[in-house]
């Protein structure tokens, strides 16, 4: 009985990361001072921005964690809002801006006496929330799942004109899938006449692992015109041939950038309160990732959005949103997104 209660007294920072999506590395604890350094994992040779943990203070004192090389994740800005998030009660918030600060290359993070919360760059979305959304949405609507290679949605007349979403071909956006709830119930509140095909979670293997932008090295936006691209992305261009697109929308988030954005080639101005730029010519494109993220990028392979424009002759747009982005707004972007462009 006493080694148990040793025990316990030991563990008073309790860092737990064994369950889908999530993403940290534990490096040093130290429990007397109630203090954890951890880091971001490496993805593709470099370090992952997305992270992703509980931890649980079961102490009376407020519990320190140093999550190291933020930095030094490709996709840092000091433009960008680096709040966490913080999941408490199964709610999700801001942290408060006491209980955070950089410093250096860390983040470090204050959690409260006798806690226990989710920390995660942006709110964790897996499979599992997709399909608890889904079974609710499936008791008022007539809507077909089908997941024989990856989550595929179904809403509409097969006869109408064909408009296919996707999210999370980049794992860590995980503000995509929430989007995308938001277009699905615009749908189906407002009978759209189209025949909707939605892969809300493209990328599935990365999501569970907790990745942020690359699944074994690869990058599955800028498969699409390669001889040999992942088994989803190639169910996806099957499904295309037979339901040629009116419309293609790629749901993303922008790590580098506070504002929302659309790149479609339009007239328009906005939509749903969203800038639409037009797109960006290679030389531009790889100028943008030189700069502001200091690598050097392949512009011959293209992108989702180019490759369906090219193929189909489409109307094909790309949705960005900020990671900074008040979370509890997003679906209601989705809601208006899909409304005012149809």
């Amino acid at each position: 009985m006493y080694a148990i209660l040793t025990k316990e007294r030991r563990i008073k920072l309790d860092i737990l990361t064994e369950y889908e999506g999530s993403s940290i590395k534990i490096l040093e604890q130290n429990n007397e001072k109630n203090i954890a350094e951890l880091s971001l994992v490496e993805e593709n040779k470099k370090y992952s921005h997305y992270y992703n943990f509980t931890v649980d203070n079961k102490s009376n004192s407020e519990g320190i964690i140093h999550i190291k090389n933020i930095m030094q994740s490709d996709y840092y800005s000091n433009e960008q809002n680096h709040a966490p998030y913080i999941r408490i009660n199964n709610k999700w918030k801001k942290m408060a801006k006491n209980d955070y600060k950089m410093e250096e290359n860390e983040l470090i993070l204050t959690i409260q006496p006798m806690t226990k919360a989710e920390i995660s760059l942006v709110p964790r979305y897996v499979e599992e929330d997709l399909y608890n959304f889904i079974n609710q949405i499936k008791e008022k609507h007539n809507i077909t799942i089908k997941n024989e290679v990856l989550p595929q949605i179904e809403i509409g007349n097969e006869d109408d004109p064909v408009i296919i979403v996707l999210g999370r071909q980049h794992p860590g956006e995980t503000l995509s899938s929430t989007f995308i709830e938001g277009i699905i119930e615009s749908i189906v509140s407002n009978n759209l006449k189209y025949h909707f095909i939605i892969f809300p979670i493209v990328n599935q293997l990365g999501v569970k692992k907790g990745n942020h932008r690359y699944t074994n090295n690869i990058d599955y936006n800028r498969s699409w015109n390669k001889e040999n691209p992942p088994q989803e992305i190639k169910y996806i261009k099957e499904i295309m041939k037979t339901n040629r697109p009116q419309y293609f929308i790629d749901v993303h988030n922008d790590e580098m950038t506070n504002k929302d954005y659309i790149r479609m080639n339009s007239n328009l101005n906005e939509i749903a309160g969203i800038q639409v730029l037009k797109s960006m010519s290679k030389l531009r494109r790889f100028m943008r990732a030189l700069i502001k993220q200091h690598k050097i990028i392949n512009t011959n392979n293209l992108t989702a959005r180019e490759y369906v424009e090219k193929k189909y002759k489409c109307t094909s747009i790309l949705v960005e949103l900020s990671m900074g982005l008040e979370y509890s707004k997003i679906k209601e972007k989705g809601k208006k997104f899909i409304l005012e462009l149809l």
